[in-house]
């Protein structure tokens, strides 16, 4: 946090774009916050705000879909919070480029229930689960084939702190884990349980030999359709793609046809490009793919997750020490 934002607010001004349960509202007050809330409801229009936001200088929103045009009304904000990990909405160029504003997300709150909701759609598959689904309605009983975890390599592409807890749950089922990240060297933690971790140039390699393949990538430049037709068909055949990250690194259209061809056994996918996904989605009706409606990362202790997060980073704030999972604007996460 720079020196100049850490002296410049002491009691903040905190602007909330969604509905919270008016405990964490009282905290905030209780620390001297000033604190005006205005939900921007899930498929509804950006609503315009009703009230002066001269002075505020937090800002709390769903980064994974607001543009931050609301910043025109408050022209002196510092920080911005998204509940959101991902920002890709707020990431324009100008933004990027031109602007001061801190911004920081939720990343680690989500990394236990996304990494459970992989375990089982990993599960699933290895077991056919839909198959045994599908053979109940028509009272059909024959021997489905398995794959056994233990002889299985999974590889984790875009191995963060969700990767990390997917590793570790794979690890215990004696899969072999691969990570597959943009930088291999840099450590997230001490201990790590992928058997080996490598760079994006070799991801060739590890969809090679992945039985499973979890993409838990952020959205930018370089992973937007990263999933094409092509990247898709250097998967080992028969394998499995489960995506728990971001809807816009697998080109659709090209997944639909991969699995159809054969080369592919199966696809779990909890993100798309676009949300919800259409009616006439050929997803919808395939009988190889699992799709959950954007709900890997929840659970029961969410909310208190993402707000105690919060409240040490606006302590931080209000005190003027460095906050927690600050954005790099330039890369996206």
């Amino acid at each position: 946090m720079s020196s100049q934002t850490a002296n410049a607010v002491r009691t903040p001004f905190i602007y909330i774009r969604r509905d919270l349960p008016e405990i964490y509202i009282e905290e905030m007050k209780k620390l001297g916050a000033k604190v005006a809330v205005e939900p921007w409801e899930w498929n509804k229009e950006e609503p315009t705000p009703k009230i002066d936001l001269t002075n505020c200088d937090v800002l709390l929103t769903l980064g994974m879909r607001d543009d931050l045009s609301v910043l025109k009304y408050a022209p002196n904000v510092k920080w911005v919070h998204s509940f959101s990990v991902g920002i890709e909405a707020m990431i324009k160029s100008n933004f990027q480029n031109n602007s001061d504003i801190i911004v920081t997300n939720s990343k680690g709150c989500t990394a236990i229930p996304i990494a459970e909701h992989t375990l089982a759609m990993i599960l699933a598959f290895s077991r056919g689960l839909q198959t045994m689904i599908n053979n109940k309605k028509d009272c059909s009983w024959e021997t489905i084939p398995t794959i056994d975890l233990a002889l299985a390599t999974v590889g984790i592409i875009g191995y963060g702190q969700i990767g990390l807890a997917i590793a570790e749950r794979c690890k215990a089922l004696g899969m072999r884990v691969i990570g597959c990240k943009r930088n291999p060297d840099k450590k997230l933690e001490e201990h790590d349980d992928a058997d080996e971790i490598v760079g994006m140039g070799e991801l060739d390699s590890v969809l090679a030999q992945s039985d499973f393949v979890v993409l838990s990538l952020p959205s930018t430049k370089e992973t937007k359709y990263l999933f094409d037709k092509e990247k898709l068909k250097k998967m080992k055949k028969g394998s499995y793609l489960i995506n728990v990250g971001r809807g816009d690194a697998i080109i659709e259209s090209d997944l639909v046809e991969v699995l159809n061809e054969g080369l592919l056994a199966g696809a779990s996918l909890d993100v798309f490009e676009v949300e919800p996904l259409p009616v006439n989605h050929p997803f919808w009706t395939m009988d190889n793919v699992i799709v959950s409606p954007h709900n890997a990362y929840f659970s029961s202790q969410h909310m208190e997750h993402n707000m105690e997060l919060f409240m040490t980073n606006l302590k931080n704030y209000m005190e003027g020490n460095s906050l927690i999972n600050v954005v790099d604007k330039q890369l996206g996460y």
